[in-house]
């Protein structure tokens, strides 16, 4: 597994729905991923925090460079459809629902055709690519 900045990894949507699919590995991202957002450990993302490090999670889709008043729209939307128990927080477990559902558009919107995309180190699709060489690694053993 590369730490490199950025490296170039083809992919398709079976890349992405398979990582998502294999429940360990994804409950295991997806704690991460939480974990690095909630830099304070409080256990809940706020908008603020969802804010200050979503787009690190899925760089290059435009969510950073995005005017503020769409931002907060989106967040206003994240946390209408996944915030669950309505506390103004995302927990651990509404932030993997969130993580999931957003992957799998990811997915449906590569398609199955492989695409050729510069991943940035500790963005979900890395991780993704790095399941999936991993599993073909597992395969060949």
């Amino acid at each position: 597994m590369s730490t490199s900045a950025v490296v170039l990894h083809a992919l398709n949507n079976l890349t992405v729905t398979r990582f998502v699919e294999d429940a360990t590995s994804f409950e295991k991202c997806s704690k991460e991923c939480f974990g690095a957002l909630d830099a304070d450990g409080k256990g809940g993302l706020s908008r603020e925090k969802l804010r200050a490090g979503f787009g690190k999670l899925l760089p290059g889709i435009g969510y950073v460079s995005q005017p503020k008043d769409e931002i907060n729209v989106l967040h206003d939307a994240i946390f209408e459809r996944f915030d669950a128990d309505q506390n103004g927080v995302i927990d651990c477990h509404e932030f993997k629902s969130l993580l999931m559902e957003t992957m799998l558009a990811v997915a449906r919107g590569i398609g199955g055709s492989p695409i050729l995309v510069a991943l940035e180190y500790g963005s979900l699709l890395r991780k993704a690519a790095e399941h999936e060489q991993a599993r073909t690694a597992n395969s060949r053993d």
